[in-house]
């Protein structure tokens, strides 16, 4: 590992503090170091407070003239609800800017340009992959109407996430499931469909780690079928929200949800329309990422309807056999096959977790 690489690696993990608390902005991190020494690190914790750059450049100082910056995103160029990054830059007199990746948003593009106007030396694309990974939720809101969606599935190496008889606890790992309350952590909401709740009566927040603040929980229900007494409602009420449909949204039930504090989302009149649900949660709640922890209808609903970005796939050393629960309540043909691109895959103790992104999204 270079010198380049470390330090930016360093800026990564400052970014992943606020990682999905950012959005609509992108999380980025950002690390000052002089005389190979870290003087100041930042990162951006929310839209509408200080960039990172702009962070860890206030707290270096007098310090930060001379000094190299490390950022994991290219450094804006515009004036939105903060000023530029690039002018704090090159007033702060940093001689070199070490950039993870270039800047999908166009408005914001150009700071790598103006630094090098102003005579400062820039290096692009030190550890890209990573720093891409830490903006996927951003580039896909970008581009889209509706929210980042990932979905996390855990299964046997023959693709089962529950046995004949349908329990799946547990399938991996201690560590493997730790992980996933990370990844939750990065998330505005988590969501299932109503037969999980029905079999496992999650709570759908992070536990295993610390967490600032708790993801929204979404069920998609069309029948309203949620038990009054399962805990999402006695516990997370204020965070619950149900999708269901038009004729439900006039049930009793209905009114008796709203009562507790519950938010309905209609999308759709008789069957769910996950596409407008999606938007729906994006234009009228704020959430933009969610991520689906199944059951396997939902997720098949959502890969039918080309509606993952990303897919966290924790495979245990296990087999149940034929009978299992499919990953997907549903198949292609061969020539029909859902495509995706491969990102990394990785040992989580005994586990293997691979992440693969939708086509058109990377």
């Amino acid at each position: 590992m270079t010198q380049d690489e470390k330090f930016m690696k360093l800026a990564i993990s400052e970014a992943y503090k606020a990682k999905g608390r950012t959005l609509p902005n992108p999380a980025v991190g950002a690390v000052i170091v002089k005389d190979g020494k870290v003087i100041a690190t930042g990162y951006h914790e929310r839209a509408g407070l200080p960039h990172a750059e702009s962070v860890a450049i206030s707290k270096a100082g007098e310090k930060a003239k001379g000094a190299t910056l490390y950022v994991t995103l290219e450094p804006c160029n515009h004036y939105g609800k903060t000023p530029p990054c690039s002018e704090k830059i090159i007033k702060a007199g940093i001689k070199r800017v070490v950039v993870g990746i270039r800047d999908p948003n166009p408005v914001a593009r150009g700071g790598v340009e103006k630094l090098k106007n102003a005579g400062i030396e820039v290096k692009v694309g030190v550890l890209e992959k990573e720093c891409f990974e830490l903006i996927d939720d951003f580039i896909v809101n970008l581009k889209e109407k509706r929210p980042f969606v990932s979905l996390k599935l855990a299964a046997t190496l023959d693709g089962k996430i529950a046995d004949y008889k349908g329990n799946s606890k547990w399938i991996t790992s201690e560590e493997s499931r730790k992980l996933v309350h990370i990844l939750r952590s990065y998330h505005n909401a988590v969501m299932v469909g109503i037969g999980t709740v029905l079999k496992d009566d999650p709570l759908l927040n992070v536990r295993k780690v610390p967490a600032d603040v708790q993801p929204k929980a979404i069920v998609v229900d069309p029948h309203l079928k949620i038990p009054l007494s399962c805990r999402l409602i006695k516990s997370r009420s204020e965070d619950l929200i149900i999708i269901t449909t038009r004729e439900s949204m006039l049930s009793d039930k209905a009114l008796i949800l709203k009562g507790k504090g519950v938010k309905l989302l209609e999308a759709g009149e008789n069957s769910i329309e996950l596409k407008i649900a999606l938007e729906k949660l994006k234009g009228e709640f704020g959430i933009y990422s969610v991520m689906c922890e199944g059951g396997s209808k939902l997720a098949w609903s959502l890969l039918e309807g080309n509606l993952i970005d990303k897919f966290y796939l924790f495979y245990a050393p296990k087999i149940l056999g034929g009978k299992g629960m499919s990953m997907f309540d549903g198949s292609f043909s061969i020539e029909d096959a859902h495509q995706i691109r491969l990102f990394s895959i990785n040992s989580v103790s005994n586990d293997l977790l691979i992440k693969a992104y939708r086509v058109e999204a990377i």
